[in-house]
């Protein structure tokens, strides 16, 4: 197969002909200018090497290797990406099972809001132009995701990678409908990995996501992102934002892993509901950063963490002695010193797992051991 011969390069000699060749294809790579104000010196330039007749061949032959390969990923992925039409817009989603099953973002369905649409109707769009009404199978607001049923046959529907495999720097291709635009690819890498991200949404956080460079916009949501073996690795869900201008920032992208996917679709498709959610549980809530105006103002003698509002009776925080009023200053040995990092470590620990924390208050500061339960499912 072309991916086969295609990774038997990057594992030659080829590899430099293919970062010769990347760097003469138009990916959006911009060269840095000389910074403006600075005095001018004269430089000394190196001698330019003209590529050799070889390395001019190979860069071109993995250049036609990758071309290919992605066209034919792009080909074999098509058929199982599909478009979703409702009153409350339009999105994307990837079919998961030949049954008729669809796996999309909660949001696409709900809406930002996850507001539940009186009488809300959904119709899918298959790649052959095919249209069909579906039904809600079940959702998972806490992943920002949910399964959509149609009555079709002969459906193809997309493999599913490990997303633990997967590495930086290893190149993607998302697949959706951005702004209506049906059966769009854009490319990209994957840009980090096991990102807790705060979405501001139906979920508050949503834990070990796929960072890419590939292009996502308005309407990918619920589509696919996908490695050069035509395997979904993540169901691309939300952009990042510029903080200063408030616009989307371009090139910094985000997907739900497929093993969260596989995790969610299969207890949906079996039970039409999530029934284990997978996800760590300390049994606290109300929580809120301890600035030091409101440390002072409860006499607490730690100034950075989070402050815990509340502790759920019998649940693993109070089974281990934490209170009300508590802060929270480090998790498993990360350091809590805000909601964002407080979730980000919270999210990479399992149920079961016996952690320590750190915590302040008017006790003192102190380590308390807690083993953490599991996340209650939705009812």
């Amino acid at each position: 197969m072309v991916q086969g011969k295609l990774k038997e390069m990057f594992g030659s000699a080829y590899v430099a002909a293919l970062l010769l060749a990347l760097v003469i294809i138009p990916v959006g790579v911009v060269a840095a200018g000389a910074a403006s104000g600075q005095p001018r010196t004269q430089q000394i330039q190196p001698a330019r090497q003209e590529p050799t007749p070889q390395a001019g061949a190979g860069a071109a032959a993995a250049t036609a290797l990758l071309d290919k390969a992605t066209q034919e990923t792009a080909a074999a992925v098509g058929p199982s990406v599909v478009k979703i039409e409702s009153v409350g817009g339009l999105g994307s989603g990837v079919i998961v099972d030949p049954r008729g099953y669809i796996v999309t973002n909660y949001h696409v369905l709900f809406g930002e809001r996850g507001a539940t649409l009186p009488q809300a109707q959904y119709t899918v769009t298959l790649a052959d132009g095919a249209s069909h009404r579906a039904t809600v199978a079940g959702t998972d607001a806490a992943d920002d995701l949910a399964v959509l049923k149609i009555d079709a046959r002969n459906l193809r529907a997309l493999p599913l990678a490990d997303s633990d495999r997967l590495r930086v720097g290893q190149f993607v291709l998302a697949v959706g409908n951005p702004l209506g635009y049906a059966q769009s690819v854009t490319f990209g890498i994957v840009s980090t990995l096991r990102r807790t991200i705060a979405e501001n949404g139906p979920a508050a956080f949503i834990p070990d996501m796929v960072q890419t460079s590939a292009p996502i916009n308005p309407g990918n949501s619920g589509g696919a992102l996908v490695d050069l073996q035509g395997r979904l690795v993540g169901i691309p869900t939300l952009q990042a934002s510029d903080p200063r201008l408030g616009t989307a920032a371009q090139g910094i992208g985000f997907a739900v892993s497929s093993n969260r996917v596989s995790h969610v679709a299969r207890q949906i498709i079996a039970d039409g509901k999530v029934t284990h959610s997978g996800r760590p549980y300390l049994g606290v809530s109300g929580l809120q950063e301890a600035t030091p105006s409101l440390a002072a103002r409860y006499g607490l003698r730690a100034e950075n963490g989070m402050l815990v509002g509340r502790v759920e009776r019998d649940g693993p925080a109070d089974r281990a002695g934490l209170r009300s009023g508590d802060i929270s200053t480090r998790l498993d040995g990360r350091p809590t010193l805000s909601e964002a990092a407080f979730g980000d470590a919270l999210a990479r620990l399992k149920p079961g797992q016996r952690v320590p924390v750190v915590v302040a208050g008017e006790r003192g500061e102190h380590t308390s051991a807690i083993t953490l339960g599991e996340l209650p499912a939705p009812r």
